[in-house]
């Protein structure tokens, strides 16, 4: 047993040391621990989305799809995830049952709530599931925004509509730093930033509408030749594709209508990325922009 004459001089050791006396870690401690609690009290920090429902997880499927013990049904707002046979399909996937399988969960909305399908042979109801930010209690307590995690790791992209937008901007830097570093899905080339000659060539072969719901959707780079707007749509012809199937975005209808972005007019010589289904119309090849946040203006 120390004397106390001992214990004094560890203490001036410890005070010269820079660490600490016993008393005062203890405190340090407890302080630190009370910090803990009370951030995990707090809950997760959803800003300015609207505070939905709360329930545990049951199954998560698609890499981008919830079912909640409550039966409830949930697609990940603003983002998207390779499905079935494509690559990576498989690991984002497994990246989601990770963070979420059978883990409390608050929904948060920002935009539509809501998706309604049609009722398939036999059903009676329409089906319908939330479309919602995802807010995640891990075993630890800590709250964590789940679209965050998945895009961070590159186990999903962001895919922002015209009726939910609300965290895309935050999304697509989380993304930029994901595919810069080739993180998850981004180190697939199928994943990386299409020509427009390569996306002429997979709208060509899909040979579909970019208003179906199977319609290819591609991150396209280029260089925007010649922007022309209309009474109602805009067209907006990119370099690099063959002259016999000019490749071009395109906005009509509503979405031009609601058209929140740069001046279309304007865009020639620009170079861009953009985001969205790919579709054929009168043979040619084209990808539909519905908002805004589905074009990026990148630096020269």
């Amino acid at each position: 047993m120390l004397s106390w004459g001992q214990t004094s001089s560890f203490r001036r050791r410890e005070a010269r040391s820079g660490i600490a006396p016993r008393p005062a870690r203890r405190l340090l401690l407890g302080l630190g621990f009370f910090a803990l609690a009370l951030l995990a009290a707090c809950g997760p920090q959803i800003g300015e989305l609207e505070r939905g429902e709360e329930s545990r997880v049951a199954r998560a499927y698609n890499g981008d799809t919830l079912e909640l013990e409550s039966g409830l049904r949930v697609f990940l707002a603003e983002v998207d995830a390779p499905q079935g046979e494509a690559d990576y399909a498989a690991q984002a996937q497994g990246e989601l049952e990770a963070l979420a399988l059978h883990r409390e969960v608050l929904l948060a909305y920002g935009g539509a709530k809501r998706w309604v399908g049609r009722p398939r042979e036999g059903e009676e109801a329409p089906r319908e599931a939330a479309i919602a930010h995802v807010f995640v209690r891990s075993e630890g307590g800590r709250w964590f925004w789940l679209q965050h995690e998945l895009v961070s790791r590159g186990a999903a992209y962001v895919r922002p509509r015209r009726d939910n937008h609300a965290r895309t901007d935050e999304l697509l830097e989380i993304e930029a730093l994901a595919r810069e570093a080739e993180r998850g899905l981004w180190a697939e080339r199928a994943y990386r930033a299409a020509s427009p000659r390569s996306a002429a060539r997979t709208a060509l072969e899909a040979d579909a509408t970019c208003l179906r719901g199977d319609a290819p959707y591609r991150i396209v780079e280029g260089r925007i030749a010649d922007a022309r707007v209309f009474e109602t749509r805009a067209s907006l012809a990119m370099d690099g594709a063959p002259a016999e199937t000019p490749f071009a975005l395109v906005v009509f209808g509503e979405n031009f209508s609601a058209w929140e972005g740069p001046p279309l007019a304007s865009l020639t010589g620009s170079n861009v990325r953009a985001r969205g289904p790919l579709g054929v119309y009168r043979g040619e090849p084209q990808l539909c922009l519905e908002h805004a946040s589905q074009l990026e203006v990148l630096a020269e």
